[in-house]
């Protein structure tokens, strides 16, 4: 991470807001994105902040606005709202290198040290080649895989010459496959999204309980930054999981669910 991280520019945010928010106008929604990039840049953080959360109470969703959140709270010392928010930011843009790099350095940073034993190298390659792209880039590269595949065999159908028809149905089936493999991705992404939910505890310091109340016993006490698996809530607390399989409960204010 950069040791003076700077808000992103105006222009991807902004037109990602006029288009995902409907509240306001984007001439409002332009005023408060650069009064938080303003008050950044003059070390306000704590007004910063408020300009940025303004925007996501009228309902916008922008990695880049995620992303500046991030750095916002990391300048305050809040680790585990920035984590939360350079997460966020990190699932709608995939692969970016500023946002990684915010992340190792900010799970740097986080106290508990969770071992839990490295997956092997395909399994790490194959995550990586999943993570590429969000689910709404997939869904757009299958649909255009799909028609591909379709007007390759329609060429393969219809050409004369026996050497064009092969290079039709070669590249048909090739698309094919691809889409299998993409729509794989997708799906499996979309289970995660409504089976394998996470959160991040933004608490300094919390205890996890084993039951859903401040009577049970304390399980592990976990601190700021740790992502968790999210299984369940009830009556205010949310059940986790952490890395290395233990689970629990902690009060739902302890924990932001991505």
């Amino acid at each position: 991470m950069k040791r003076s991280p700077m808000p992103r520019c105006l222009l991807p945010v902004f037109l990602a807001l006029c288009v995902l928010c409907n509240a306001a106008g984007p001439d409002s929604l332009k005023v408060a994105f650069e009064r938080g990039n303003a008050y950044y840049q003059s070390g306000d953080f704590p007004a910063a902040e408020r300009a940025y959360r303004s925007l996501l109470e009228q309902g916008v969703d922008s990695g880049t606005l995620y992303y500046n959140l991030g750095n916002a709270c990391f300048k305050q010392k809040k680790l585990g709202e920035a984590i939360y928010f350079w997460e966020k930011a990190s699932r709608i843009l995939p692969g970016d290198a500023e946002i990684l790099e915010n992340l190792q350095f900010g799970n740097l940073l986080v106290v508990d040290r969770i071992d839990v034993p490295e997956d092997p190298l395909p399994v790490r390659a194959l995550s990586q080649a999943i993570h590429m792209f969000t689910p709404e880039q997939e869904s757009r590269i299958v649909l255009a895989l799909f028609l591909v595949a379709n007007l390759l065999f329609t060429f393969y159908l219809l050409v004369p010459t026996r050497r064009l028809a092969l290079w039709g149905l070669t590249g048909s089936l090739t698309a094919i496959l691809l889409t299998m493999m993409v729509a794989g991705s997708l799906t499996w992404k979309v289970y995660q999204q409504t089976h394998r939910r996470q959160g991040v505890v933004v608490e300094q310091k919390v205890d996890v309980r084993s039951g859903p109340g401040g009577n049970n016993i304390t399980v592990v006490t976990v601190h700021e930054g740790v992502v968790v698996r999210v299984r369940g809530e009830s009556n205010g607390w949310v059940q986790i999981s952490l890395p290395n399989g233990w689970t629990g409960w902690l009060p739902g204010s302890s924990v932001r669910i991505l």
